[in-house]
């Protein structure tokens, strides 16, 4: 008598129970990973504007604007131009990814469309401004950049910030 080689429903239900049971263990770890991602993009890219500012305020010998509203400037279409080369000497001071703006300006990791909050884009502050506050024994950063981060909320502990 020959005998059947193949799975029985049972085996089979059993099998794709601990293949669920494997991916759900894994995938808290994959969306902590995503999560530290966008953290390190968010830091690397405040650090960028940091850097592209600096070299806008020694260009311009200390440019005054910048961050001289509520809350930092934002990095929205104007401050964006600007640094592309939309500026008065012609400097492109930045390159922005066209994936990362859109008609809000520089957009941050947790950008969604719609917007959830209008803080969702990066903002700079000047150092004298006293939206920026280094941490103790360290030196006041000339400009500062930063993302509201997950939440969307100013002074929280998801914000990124690019002296930290």
């Amino acid at each position: 008598m020959l005998k059947d080689s193949a799975f029985t429903l049972i085996e089979l239900l059993v099998v794709v129970a601990i293949i669920m049971l494997l991916a759900g263990l894994l995938f808290p770890a994959f969306n902590h990973a995503r999560e530290v991602a966008k953290r390190t993009k968010a830091k690397t890219e405040g650090k960028q504007l940091e850097t592209a500012w600096r070299a806008v305020l020694n260009d311009y010998r200390g440019w005054s604007t910048i961050g001289a509203a509520s809350g930092g400037l934002p990095m929205n279409n104007a401050a964006v131009l600007f640094l592309q080369g939309g500026n008065p000497r012609g400097v492109m001071y930045m390159e922005f990814d066209a994936s990362s703006t859109n008609s809000d300006g520089y957009l941050d990791p947790w950008y969604r469309t719609p917007a959830l909050t209008p803080n969702n884009i990066y903002r700079v502050a000047r150092g004298v401004s006293g939206l920026i506050t280094p941490p103790q024994g360290q030196v006041s950063r000339e400009v500062g950049a930063w993302s509201s981060g997950k939440d969307g909320q100013d002074n929280t502990t998801d914000d990124v910030k690019s002296w930290d």
